[in-house]
């Protein structure tokens, strides 16, 4: 990832806008403005899921334009659909024990650190950063019809280690933090 790049381009772009070289693009109709306030309104958290298969393309797309820290990006997610790792999270994951497991698929958040340079923000920003990608998965999930709902990050101490090894052997010795779970389904 080029973390740095992104910033940079985002330095560049704000200071166009100082210069005011900002230009609005688009205006939206009343009934646009009414659809999107819907969405907001009724957008909800699902611990209840029936089963069927959830088709996450229109979902990532929506969620991948969601703004980050300086546009760098620093949240990455990996999907989890197999049934046993589905069910070890449930026992993992503090907030998702005895339902986690119900959702079609698991996606877990968690940033590369290296994106997050500056001391000052590297305990905070990974996590507002992903929650800003959370509630672009709830809004993307409302207008799809689509259940969801967030899990926090709580692992209990004794298996921190486990669920690393388990769901992110490649990044054990590098420099990762896990930011939690968004479960999705119907």
């Amino acid at each position: 990832m080029d973390y740095q790049s992104r910033y940079i381009a985002h330095q560049k772009r704000k200071k166009e806008q100082l210069k005011g070289n900002y230009i609005k693009e688009k205006t939206y109709t009343k009934g646009e403005i009414s659809t999107v306030k819907k969405v907001f309104k009724n957008r909800n958290s699902s611990r209840v899921f029936n089963g069927e298969s959830v088709d996450l393309k229109e979902i990532l797309e929506m969620v991948e334009t969601s703004p980050s820290s300086c546009d760098r990006k620093g949240v990455i997610y990996k999907i989890i659909e197999e049934r046993e790792d589905k069910e070890l999270l449930s026992g993992l994951l503090v907030g998702g024990v005895g339902w986690v497991n119900r959702a079609d698929k698991i996606i877990l958040l968690y940033s590369d650190m290296r994106a997050y340079q500056s001391p000052a923000e590297k305990d905070f920003m990974p996590y507002l950063d992903a929650g800003v990608m959370i509630q672009s998965f709830y809004l993307a999930c409302e207008v799809l019809g689509v259940k969801v709902c967030y899990v926090n990050p709580n692992i209990r101490e004794q298996n921190k280690d486990y669920f690393m090894s388990i769901f992110f052997p490649e990044l054990v010795s590098t420099n990762y933090k896990f930011l939690g779970a968004v479960a999705i389904g119907n």
